[in-house]
C-alpha cells in the first residue's frame, strides 16, 4: 500500500510517457474562489519530491490569499495596517 501524504503537500504520480509529476495548490482565485493548480515534472521520483517541496514553500510564501494584519511602526506611533506578502 502506498504511503499518504498530509494535506498540503501535493501529489505525485507517474505519467504514461515514463516521467514524474507533481501537483500543488499554489493559491486560490480571489473572484472565484477555485484552487490555482500548478505541477512540475521530473525523470526520478525523488527529484519531483524536492521540486515539489522548493514550489509549495515559494507559492506559500508568495500567496495573497494568506495576507494578514499586523501593528507596525509608523511615525510617532503604532498602527494597525494590512500586510501583502511580496
Amino acid at each position: 500500500m502506498p504511503k499518504r501524504r498530509a494535506n498540503g503537500e501535493g501529489n505525485i504520480r507517474k505519467r504514461k510517457d515514463g516521467r514524474w509529476e507533481g501537483r500543488y495548490t499554489a493559491g486560490y482565485d480571489p473572484e472565484s474562489g477555485k484552487r490555482t493548480i500548478k505541477n512540475v515534472l521530473g525523470k526520478t521520483q525523488a527529484e519531483v519530491k524536492e521540486k515539489l517541496k522548493t514550489a509549495i514553500s515559494e507559492s506559500q510564501r508568495l500567496d495573497v490569499s494568506k495576507a494578514g494584519c499586523a501593528w507596525c511602526r509608523c511615525g510617532t506611533g503604532y498602527t494597525y495596517r494590512r500586510i501583502l506578502p511580496r
